[in-house]
C-alpha cells in the first residue's frame, strides 16, 4: 500500500512556464486524509519551496537541495552538508569558465559573489528566496558548516560547458550532478534525492513498496530507484524513462496529478 508520494518540481510537477497544478493543494489534503504523505523533492532551496507553497507547509514533507536537506513542519529532519574545509576549492573550480557563477546553498540562505553578472544575481531570486550577495565568496565560505551544496549556473549549456570541467577538477572527491540545462550541483558523495528518500523511509518506518515517485531529469534517477512505484514523465530524458517502471503524461499535461487522482480514486 502506498503511504508516501514524492515528486520533483521543475519539469515534473510544474508546467514548462512554472505553473503549479490548480488542484495540487486539494489533492495533497485528500491524500493526507487517506493516510498518504506527500513529499516535494527538489534541487531548490527549502525557503524557496516554502515561499511557493505557504498554505501547505504543514501538509508536506520537503526534500530540498537535491537531497541534502529534509524538512517537515519547519523542522529539520536530516542534513548532509559539505565539509567546510572543502568549500574554497569547490568555489574556485569554475574559475576561468566564462558565464559560470557559483551559489553557496546553506540550510537557511544562498550566497552569491558580488562579481557575478547582475542579471544572474537578479534571476537567482526565482530559485532562492533567502539570498545574500557578498564581496568575496571564496574567502568567507570556509566558515560555514551547513552548506548543502554548491550550485553552478551556466549562461550556456551546462552539460557541454561546465560539467566536464567540474568533473575533471572535483570528481572523485565530490558528487558532480547535472541538475538542469544550466545547472550543475556539487554535493557530498552519495547525496541524492534517492538517499534522502531512503532516509525518510527509515524515519517513517516505510519500505520502497510503500512509496511512489515522479521525475524527469538526471538528478531524479536515484529517487526513482528508491521506490517501487516509479514514474518518468513523458517529457523526461530517455535515461530516466528506461529507469522508471511507468511513464506518466508530460508536465504540461498535468501528468503527476492525473496519475495520482486515478491511482487513488480522487
Amino acid at each position: 500500500m502506498i503511504k508516501l508520494i514524492a515528486t520533483d518540481m521543475d519539469g515534473t510537477l510544474l508546467t514548462t512556464d512554472k505553473r503549479m497544478p490548480e488542484e495540487f493543494g486539494a489533492t495533497v489534503r485528500a491524500l493526507k486524509q487517506k493516510g498518504v504523505s506527500f513529499c516535494v523533492a527538489s534541487g531548490r532551496q527549502y525557503a524557496s519551496l516554502r515561499r511557493d507553497m505557504p498554505d501547505l507547509v504543514s501538509d508536506l514533507v520537503f526534500i530540498a537541495e537535491n537531497g541534502a536537506l529534509i524538512v517537515e513542519n519547519d523542522r529539520q529532519l536530516f542534513i548532509d552538508p559539505l565539509a567546510a574545509c572543502d568549500l574554497p576549492e569547490i568555489v574556485r573550480a569554475a574559475r576561468g569558465l566564462e558565464g559560470v557563477y557559483p551559489i553557496i546553498c546553506r540550510a537557511g540562505e544562498a550566497l552569491m559573489d558580488a562579481k557575478a553578472a547582475p542579471d544572474f544575481i537578479g534571476g537567482a531570486q526565482m530559485f532562492y528566496q533567502n539570498t545574500r550577495v557578498v564581496e568575496n565568496l571564496e574567502e568567507i565560505c570556509a566558515a560555514f558548516d551547513d552548506v548543502c551544496k554548491v550550485a553552478f549556473y551556466d549562461e550556456g549549456d551546462a552539460a557541454t560547458h561546465e560539467l566536464p570541467v567540474l568533473k575533471q577538477r572535483l570528481g572523485g572527491r565530490h558528487a558532480v550532478i547535472l541538475s538542469g540545462e544550466k545547472w550543475v550541483d556539487i554535493m557530498r558523495p552519495g547525496v541524492s534525492k534517492g538517499r534522502a528518500m531512503r532516509m525518510l523511509q527509515q524515519i517513517k518506518g516505510l519500505t520502497p513498496d510503500n512509496c511512489m515517485a515522479f521525475g524527469d531529469y538526471l538528478n531524479d534517477l536515484e529517487l526513482l530507484g528508491s521506490v517501487t512505484e516509479s514514474y518518468a514523465m513523458a517529457n523526461a530524458l530517455e535515461e530516466i524513462k528506461r529507469a522508471a517502471k511507468y511513464i506518466a503524461p508530460g508536465n504540461d499535461e498535468n501528468g503527476v496529478m492525473r496519475v495520482i487522482r486515478e491511482r487513488f480514486a480522487l
